[in-house]
């Protein structure tokens, strides 16, 4: 990620373009960023695990849309330098996000469903042709904590002749989807992580230091527990 603003500027503390940090304060802004405590889907797989102190609700965006345009923009950013025919989507939390993208951008938006209909075609991808087989789909979500739901889409796509390459999101929650995706060779690219977020809210005073060292010691224990 360049540490230099769009247009040439110094580059903010946190390392953010313009559009970063004003998307980061506006998910801040509208309830997004929650604080108390919270179980994640890793407790699934890890019920012993501490719970997580932030909890991220990015869903909430469709209902705000200054805040949902600046994430747009921050997805462009992202991928402007990829190489894709298609833009992929992992429902729900980013599948209005992704649309307004593609309407920008002019490129064909699929769909892999995880719950593939077991009535009419069965499709397993909505919006793909026949001639999308061999085409390359950059996947789009809007966070990762783990990467199975990112590998599991893949997994759907590249079933149907699709090929994914780059994972694009808006936040990477920096507890193992990153370097679990890498494993399976597949490049994150990721607007935001959590670190850069939390030293924004607290040199911002979005969050008093109290704060910013509680929620960063908490999840520095959710982190050793699942071996990070």
């Amino acid at each position: 990620m360049s540490i230099e603003a769009k247009r040439g500027e110094p580059a903010h503390p946190e390392g953010l373009t313009d559009a970063q940090e004003r998307l980061s304060a506006q998910l801040f802004d509208i309830g997004a960023i929650k604080f108390g405590d919270f179980r994640l889907k890793l407790h699934d797989k890890n019920p012993e695990a501490p719970l997580s102190p932030v909890y991220i609700d990015l869903r909430v965006l469709r209902r705000f849309p200054e805040a949902k345009a600046a994430a747009v923009d921050v997805y462009q950013e992202l991928v402007q330098p990829l190489r894709f025919d298609l833009l992929a989507d992992i429902p729900t939390a980013a599948t209005p996000l992704v649309s307004s993208l593609s309407d920008r951008l002019d490129v064909g938006m699929v769909t892999p469903r995880t719950d593939a209909k077991g009535h009419g075609t069965g499709t397993k991808i909505d919006g793909l042709l026949d001639s999308d087989k061999g085409r390359t789909a950059v996947l789009i979500d809007d966070l990762v904590t783990r990467a199975d739901s990112k590998l599991e889409a893949v997994g759907i796509l590249t079933s149907q002749g699709v090929a994914v390459k780059d994972i694009v999101v808006l936040i990477d929650r920096e507890q193992g989807g990153k370097e679990q995706l890498a494993t399976a060779g597949f490049d994150l690219h990721s607007a935001l992580t959590m670190g850069q977020m939390l030293d924004l809210y607290a040199r911002t005073g979005k969050i008093s230091q109290v704060a910013y060292q509680d929620t960063n010691e908490r999840l520095e224990a959710l982190n050793k527990f699942l071996g990070l």
